[in-house]
């Protein structure tokens, strides 16, 4: 473990207030939709004083991606429209785009691709919910899409310096490139990315998202689907060529996530055959 970096991170991680901002009210509007008892009116109120926002977010509502063909003007159209979950998605994409859009050089990522990965791997995921008739994670798996390589942007700067060391110890002893950034630094994408969702005071079913989609199988039994479902997303995206970087050629589908939400081999072999659809539904909000 080189020490030297190590401190560096839990420098950053002490500091908490140098990890990446996210605006405030993504954070309100994902934890409000959570609550039963919210009424769309305070979702549109919360998201409606946010006025730089609030553009964007029409235009994207506005978008082939989320349009239903009718033209949405206003905050609470949008949500009676859309619906209370989609509106939150896209209040996300909004907020989330300005730090996922940077270019993760460690990784070898130029600027968008973690974007445009996140992007794929948070459509699939929402279909994959969706045909297993699992309706009520697709807006949690979508969100989680969006953000589970989040760490990345924080801790791109020490893999670069790193890279060498990690890679050696990848062919070495034949494990998974994040294990060796975990050996080499203390710590790895998913953890650091864990953190920053604590920041953002984020539902824990989105932690454990971040935390584990690499390693599904070690995620909380209530959550083992969510993150079962992203696991199986990300794997496809990288080996249908979207968002490969330094450690992209170092992932696997693992069994037990196949098993976890049931997926046929036909059905897994639909979703690599949806890749090029998918780059084409997610150029509109891009």
């Amino acid at each position: 473990m080189d020490q030297n970096i190590k401190k560096q991170i839990d420098a950053i991680i002490t500091n908490i207030d140098r990890l990446p901002p996210l605006p405030e009210v993504a954070g309100k509007v994902i934890n409000m939709v959570n609550d039963p008892d919210v009424s769309f009116k305070q979702v549109a109120q919360e998201i409606s004083k946010n006025q730089a926002m609030t553009a964007n977010i029409l235009k994207l509502c506005n978008s082939a991606f989320f349009s239903k063909g009718k033209e949405i003007t206003s905050i609470d159209r949008a949500i009676v429209t859309l619906g209370l979950k989609e509106v939150k998605d896209i209040v996300f994409l909004v907020a989330a785009k300005p730090l996922m859009v940077k270019p993760v050089i460690g990784y070898d990522l130029a600027q968008g691709d973690l974007w445009t990965q996140g992007l794929a791997v948070a459509t699939m995921s929402r279909d994959i919910a969706i045909s297993k008739k699992k309706k009520e994670l697709a807006d949690v798996v979508f969100t989680g899409g969006i953000i589970h390589n989040v760490g990345k942007v924080v801790i791109a700067l020490f893999v670069q310096q790193a890279f060498r060391d990690i890679l050696a110890l990848v062919q070495a002893q034949n494990i998974a490139f994040h294990q060796a950034e975990k050996e080499i630094m203390g710590y790895n994408h998913q953890e650091i990315g864990e953190k920053i969702l604590e920041k953002w005071n984020f539902p824990q079913v989105l932690r454990s998202i971040v935390r584990y989609y690499q390693e599904p199988g070690n995620a909380p039994a209530e959550h083992s689907l969510a993150v079962s479902i992203v696991h199986i997303a990300n794997a496809i995206c990288l080996m249908g060529g979207i968002g490969i970087g330094s450690d992209g050629l170092f992932h696997e589908i693992r069994d037990e996530a196949i098993k976890k939400v049931a997926l046929s081999q036909q059905e897994l072999e639909g979703l690599f055959s949806r890749v090029p659809e998918i780059l084409k539904q997610i150029r509109d909000i891009q």
